[in-house]
Order: structure tokens, then C-alpha cells, then sequence
């Protein structure tokens, strides 16, 4: 729970005290790094775009980031929010909770997808 928290906490620092905001565009499990004292550290980058500022509600994107954690709603349209990384976090959650990876090839093809096989458990 401890780099759940540290990731969140990371999130929040891009979108609520960063000025300009940062979108992350691809938080992953692969992106949190974890220090000496197993504090998590949000790393690379590369694909973070600054978020949208005053009454702006998105800012539009060529649509990057991994296949299995980006938000449905930002890969059909290009409009990136913070939401969008909201989803990537809710995805890294499951996999820390499941135990999971978020595109497992080796499932059945029902379950190779996290979202979709949670998604098929809970109902």
C-alpha cells in the first residue's frame, strides 16, 4: 500500500501543485521506482505533457502511452485530463492487489486483459 500511496502522492504533486500541471501520460508498474527505503519514485518522463490550465478541461494529443493502462476515453479521443492518468493509477492498483499484470499473454483470452477479466469477476 505504501507505493500506492507514494505513487498517488507523486500524481498529485503533477496535477494540483505543479504550475503548469503535468499530465504523466504513462504510469505504469515499470515507471515507479523504488529508493532504499522503498519509497516509490515516479520515473521517466518522456511522454508527460503540461495539463490543461485555467477553464480549460483537456488538452489534445496524438494518443501515447502502454497498451492496458491507458484510459479508454483519452485512446478514442485524444483529449488528455489528469483523469486520464487517474485510470493508469487505478490499473497499477490492481495489479498490486491481484497480483496481475496488466496484459498477460499467457491467460486465457478472457483474462488476458486485467481491466477486462476485473471487470468479469465483479459482475
Amino acid at each position: 500500500m505504501k507505493i500506492a500511496v507514494d505513487a498517488a502522492r507523486g500524481l498529485e504533486y503533477l496535477h494540483e501543485v505543479a504550475n503548469p500541471p503535468v499530465v504523466y501520460r504513462d504510469l505504469k508498474a515499470s515507471n515507479i521506482l523504488l529508493d532504499g527505503n522503498l519509497s516509490a519514485k515516479l520515473a521517466d518522463f518522456g511522454l508527460a505533457k503540461l495539463g490543461p490550465v485555467g477553464d480549460k478541461t483537456h488538452v489534445t494529443t496524438r494518443v501515447m502511452g502502454t497498451y492496458g493502462y491507458c484510459a479508454p476515453e483519452y485512446a478514442m479521443s485524444g483529449k488528455l485530463t489528469k483523469m486520464s492518468d487517474i485510470y493508469c493509477f487505478g490499473v497499477v492498483f490492481l495489479e498490486l492487489i491481484t497480483g496481475r499484470r496488466a496484459i498477460d499473454t499467457t491467460k486465457p483470452t478472457r483474462e488476458q486483459i486485467l481491466v477486462h477479466w476485473v471487470r468479469l469477476i465483479s459482475t
